[in-house]
């Protein structure tokens, strides 16, 4: 996955993304729900949406981690799904990879930040 620092929501605009174990991003997680949340581009803005996950969707909001059920994020808000932390600029430049070259429902795997012993390190 490319980080693009570049990442034209316009492209974006009006899509929606599905994220979980049964989504157009797999999120690799027992905890996930098969579709766990949905994020979506409105007039430039990044949209989240929980779509009645079991275990719930997260965000971290003034250094604290809050449950989170619909509304406008920032690019650079963390979010959380069972005990994987992503990057909202991550899982739409990962997911704007294949926009243009493939405009049907395609089944990605979602960058994820893990602790190893080598100290955080993204994988994806």
């Amino acid at each position: 996955m490319k980080t693009n620092p570049g990442l034209k929501l316009e492209l974006l605009e009006g899509r929606k993304y599905i994220l979980g174990r049964q989504g157009h991003i797999y999120v690799d997680s027992p905890i996930a729900s098969k579709q766990h949340a949905e994020i979506s581009i409105r007039d430039g803005k990044v949209f989240l949406r929980d779509l009645n996950s079991r275990n719930g969707t997260f965000v971290m909001n003034n250094g604290k981690l809050v449950k989170f059920d619909s509304g406008f994020v920032e690019l650079d808000q963390a979010m959380v799904i069972g005990k994987r932390t992503y990057v909202i600029k991550d899982l739409l430049a990962f997911a704007s990879d294949f926009v243009e070259a493939d405009d049907h429902t395609t089944r990605l795997e979602a960058p994820q930040w893990n602790k190893s012993k080598r100290g955080d390190k993204m994988r994806g």
